[in-house]
């Protein structure tokens, strides 16, 4: 916790005016870790593809609002997945008080929907081809003003006055495109990516994943399993249960999103997002190095607000690494210091 702390301190920076379940595969509900602390109900939006005429798909997920405040309305965090995953990685089975992103931020106040995004776990599963990063940026615009009027299904929908957009990885690529197109959001986090990728990992990206993408519509990203744990985690420090339970959630990735993704859409955007931003990277990412923080953030020219946070220690996800309780808690931090653009309950 020192060594966090003492790291986060060297790393922030101030730029401008001011400067981090149960699978929903089944679509049942996750376990809670304390009925008092998180209320937790099913959630479901409509949602259209503009690369696919005439269809109506089903997203679906789960929104998590504070136990003390059930009925919380004064804002939300929708949150983005990356490839491979699924409203799981929100919401983790192991240890859920420790590795629950969603349920620390309900408990901290805010509430938050962890989306299976189309293609994955109980969502509706279209031809892959036509889930492209442009798609999926159109579809989350639709779930955020879903969001906004409480016009999606759920036991009992209510608008949401502020919405927040969370994405990590390709998912943070999502919301960035999302955010600088539509600009319907009251705050940006972007955890685990950015625009600046490694040398190793471009490699294998162009050479296999890409052309893998384009002989079937849902591929395993990355290929193997063992490339997935070291890119994805550093394996001498995520926990073995940890470990062994993402091998047995992770799920095919659209090809579309694979074969759209490199060329990175939300760069020609970035310089129109105004609202606060925080982006969080880790210390042992093999996939976006930590050393190109600063750049990253100078992208986002719009922003007056902006912050990079740096977890040590961890690997790309390192929401699923033991130092994730830290992680969230400056998270929810920095969130706390801005009560203008996301109110808690």
């Amino acid at each position: 916790m020192r060594r966090y702390r003492s790291l986060v301190r060297r790393i922030v920076v101030p730029l401008a005016v001011s400067v981090l379940v149960p699978s929903a595969a089944d679509a049942s509900a996750p376990a809670e870790t304390s009925a008092s602390a998180v209320a937790v109900e099913a959630v479901t939006f409509q949602v259209t593809n503009p690369l696919v005429s005439g269809e109506t798909y089903a997203v679906r997920g789960f929104l998590y609002r504070p136990g003390r405040a059930p009925v919380c309305s004064s804002s939300v965090l929708l949150l983005l997945h990356g490839t491979a995953g699924g409203a799981w990685g929100w919401d983790f089975p192991v240890r859920p008080e420790k590795y629950s992103v969603a349920r620390a931020l309900a408990a901290a106040g805010y509430p938050a929907v962890a989306i299976d995004e189309l293609g994955y776990a109980s969502s509706d599963h279209p031809n892959g081809h036509t889930l492209t990063i442009p798609s999926y940026a159109a579809i989350t615009a639709q779930i955020i003003e879903q969001l906004r009027a409480g016009s999606y299904q759920a036991a009992a929908p209510v608008p949401f006055d502020k919405v927040g957009l969370a994405g990590h990885s390709a998912g943070a690529e999502m919301a960035e495109l999302t955010a600088g197109t539509s600009g319907n959001i009251d705050l940006l986090m972007a955890l685990g990516y950015t625009h600046f990728i490694s040398q190793e990992v471009g490699q294998v990206f162009i050479a296999e994943e890409q052309a893998r993408a384009l002989q079937r519509d849902y591929v395993y990203f990355w290929g193997t399993r063992e490339r997935v744990h070291r890119f994805h985690h550093n394996p001498d420090y995520i926990e073995a249960d940890v470990l062994a339970k993402v091998d047995e959630l992770t799920t095919l990735t659209p090809s579309g999103l694979v074969l759209s993704i490199g060329n990175q859409p939300s760069r020609h955007v970035m310089s129109s997002i105004r609202v606060p931003v925080l982006l969080v990277l880790s210390e042992k990412d093999t996939i976006f190095p930590v050393e190109h923080g600063a750049k990253e953030l100078a992208l986002f020219a719009g922003a007056s607000d902006k912050t990079l946070q740096v977890v040590p220690l961890a690997g790309h996800s390192f929401q699923l690494e033991p130092n994730a309780p830290e992680s969230l808690a400056h998270i929810v931090g920095w969130l706390r210091q801005r009560a203008a653009a996301l109110p808690s309950c």
